[in-house]
C-alpha cells in the first residue's frame, strides 16, 4: 500500500443550491498542503448551477455524485460515505472554506492517533461581504469564552458536552463507521452531526481537540443555524432514551436537555425581537420574564456582532 492510499482521505462536500460559494470551497480543498485526499461532492437535487460549477475544476481527484431529488443532509452525507475510499472521512460545508494547511495539520495528530480518536480544530466564524469571506475570530472565544491556545484536548464525550458541545468538522476514521455501519440520522437534520459524534464516543472513541482554527465557517442569513429549530432538543430527547448508551450518559443527555430547552426558548424570544414578531415576543416574555434578563446577558455579544457586521458591509444573521 502506498503513502497516497494509506493515508487518504475522503472530504466529504454536501451541497444543494449552493452555486454562489460552492467554487470557493472545492478550491480551498484543492489548495491543501496534504496531497492525498478525495473530494466527493454530492449534489443534492440543486436547481442552480451547482453542479456545473463543479464540473468547471478538471482535476481527478473530484468525484460528483448528484441527487436527482433533495434527499436532504443527512442522506446526502450517507451517500457520500458509500463512495468514501478513504481510511479517514471529514465533512466541509458548501458555504465554508478550509486553510491551506488544516489537512495537514489535522492529520498529522489523526495518524499518530490512529483509529481510536476523531480529531478536530477550532471553528474561525467569518462573515459573508460582498469583499467576500472577512474573519471574525474563533468560536471557542466568542461562544464559550475558552482561550484558542493551540493546545490539543484529550476528550471523552462528558468532557465535550461539558464544554457546551461546541460545533465541530472532525477527521474520523472510515473504518470504524463502516465496521458498525454508522450513519447520519435524516430525522435530525440541523444537528445531524451531534449525533453522530455522540454515537462515535459510544463506539469508544475519543475527541483530540486543537484550540487553534483552521475551519472558515461562514455566517450566513438564512441557514439552519441562524434560526430557531427544535432539532437539537429532538436529538437528545432522542439519546436520552437510547439504551445503547450508558445510565451516565443518558443522564447527561437529558440534564443537557433542560438546558437546550432553556436556550430554545431565548432563541425564539431574539428572533422573535429581531423580526419585529411583538405579539409572539410579548407572550414568550409574559411566560417568562426571566427572558429579559438573558436578552441583557447576551447584549454585549449581540453588539459586538452587530457592530463588527456592519463594519465589514455583511448582512446580519
Amino acid at each position: 500500500m502506498d503513502e497516497s492510499t494509506k493515508n487518504l482521505v475522503s472530504v466529504i462536500l454536501s451541497a444543494h443550491n449552493a452555486e454562489k460559494y460552492i467554487g470557493e470551497a472545492v478550491e480551498s480543498v484543492l489548495k491543501q498542503t496534504y496531497p492525498y485526499f478525495e473530494l466527493i461532492v454530492v449534489d443534492d437535487g440543486s436547481t442552480d448551477k451547482t453542479s456545473q460549477v463543479v464540473k468547471s475544476f478538471k482535476d481527478s481527484r473530484i468525484n460528483l455524485i448528484v441527487h436527482s431529488q433533495n434527499k436532504g443532509i443527512s442522506e446526502t452525507r450517507n451517500t457520500a460515505l458509500k463512495f468514501a475510499k478513504g481510511l479517514w472521512f471529514t465533512p466541509l460545508d458548501a458555504d465554508d472554506i478550509w486553510l491551506p494547511e488544516r489537512l495537514e495539520k489535522l492529520m498529522e495528530i489523526a495518524i499518530e492517533s490512529g483509529d481510536d480518536y476523531f480529531v478536530a480544530d477550532d471553528l474561525l466564524l467569518c462573515f459573508d461581504t460582498p469583499r467576500g469571506i472577512k474573519q471574525w475570530g474563533s468560536l471557542l472565544k466568542i461562544d464559550y469564552g475558552i482561550k484558542p491556545d493551540g493546545k490539543i484536548l484529550k476528550l471523552s464525550m462528558s468532557d465535550y458536552l461539558k464544554m457546551g458541545g461546541p460545533d465541530i468538522k472532525p477527521i474520523i476514521p472510515l473504518k470504524q463507521v463502516k465496521l458498525f455501519d454508522l450513519k447520519y440520522n435524516p430525522l435530525f437534520d440541523g444537528t445531524e452531526d451531534f449525533e453522530f459524534y455522540c454515537n462515535l464516543f459510544r463506539l469508544g472513541l475519543k475527541l483530540k481537540y486543537m484550540k487553534k482554527a483552521f475551519y472558515l465557517y461562514r455566517l450566513t442569513p438564512g441557514s439552519i443555524t441562524s434560526k430557531p429549530h427544535t432539532s437539537g432538543e429532538l436529538v437528545l430527547k432522542s439519546l436520552s432514551v437510547n439504551e445503547n448508551f450508558s445510565i451516565e450518559d443518558r443522564s447527561i443527555f437529558k440534564n443537557r436537555l433542560e438546558k437546550s430547552k432553556k436556550k430554545n426558548q431565548y432563541i425564539q424570544f431574539s428572533y422573535a425581537l429581531k423580526s419585529k414578531q411583538w405579539h409572539k415576543a410579548f407572550l414568550l416574555f409574559y411566560k417568562n420574564p426571566l427572558l429579559f434578563i438573558q436578552l441583557l446577558i447576551h447584549l454585549p455579544h449581540s453588539l459586538r456582532y452587530r457592530i463588527t457586521a456592519k463594519i465589514y458591509g455583511a448582512r446580519i444573521k
